[in-house]
């Protein structure tokens, strides 16, 4: 019971986030319950199915959620997209878990934020392509966090947000040493601060062209 509710709240997370204005910031926990159910199945037996099954119940919960208006389009073609992108979802969870498992936690982690950027490139560049739950467009409603996505692409959120997850988790697992919390919040600053200096030398070059103008 205790993994099913922490389940269903990484997907209150996300689609709070997602759907709510203001409230993107929730991305940036979304992902601590399912991987507190990781830790706590890493030593049970059959943990794999478990785990599966549990991360699958937070993925499919989001994507009807949040894409809910394909159903309107297209009943069949909204049937398997909920499906198909909740399993690429939960097969990226599942494949951490067993690295994790053979290989480390630091590996495992590692892992995630590989498996998760390679899954969503997946999802921008083949024939089935559904790119709205990329998670760095979750900061779409928010342009001025995000200016340095002229460099780095939407994949450049999405690993902002997973290293921001992960980071957070390892702190909460470890000693609460203060010093400690420094790099996950410069690695939420940050980008903040780039983006808003980007914002303001673009918006200062439009005054100065429109003066000259």
């Amino acid at each position: 019971m205790r993994n099913l509710i922490l389940s269903i709240l990484s997907s209150v997370f996300l689609v709070v986030s997602w759907m709510v204005p203001n409230m993107f910031f929730l991305i940036f926990i979304a992902f601590l319950p399912i991987l507190f159910v990781e830790k706590s199945l890493s030593l049970s037996n059959r943990s794999g199915i478990k785990f599966f099954l549990f991360t699958f119940i937070t993925f499919i919960t989001f994507n009807v959620s949040t894409t809910y208006w394909i159903w309107y389009s297209t009943v069949a073609g909204a049937l398997v997209a909920f499906f198909v992108n909740s399993l690429l979802m939960s097969l990226t969870f599942l494949i951490f878990h067993k690295v994790k498992n053979n290989l480390g936690d630091i590996r495992g982690y590692i892992s995630l934020i590989s498996l998760w950027l390679s899954m969503e490139y997946l999802h921008l560049n083949w024939e089935f392509a559904f790119p709205w739950l990329v998670i760095g467009n979750v900061f779409a409603m928010t342009p001025s966090l995000i200016q340095w996505y002229e460099f780095t692409g939407v994949l450049g959120g999405s690993l902002w947000v997973l290293m921001i997850n992960v980071f957070l988790f390892s702190l909460w697992n470890s000693n609460k040493n203060i010093r400690r919390y420094v790099i996950p919040l410069a690695f939420l600053l940050v980008p903040i601060f780039i983006s808003l200096f980007i914002q303001k030398v673009e918006v200062a070059g439009t005054d100065r062209n429109h003066s000259k103008a």
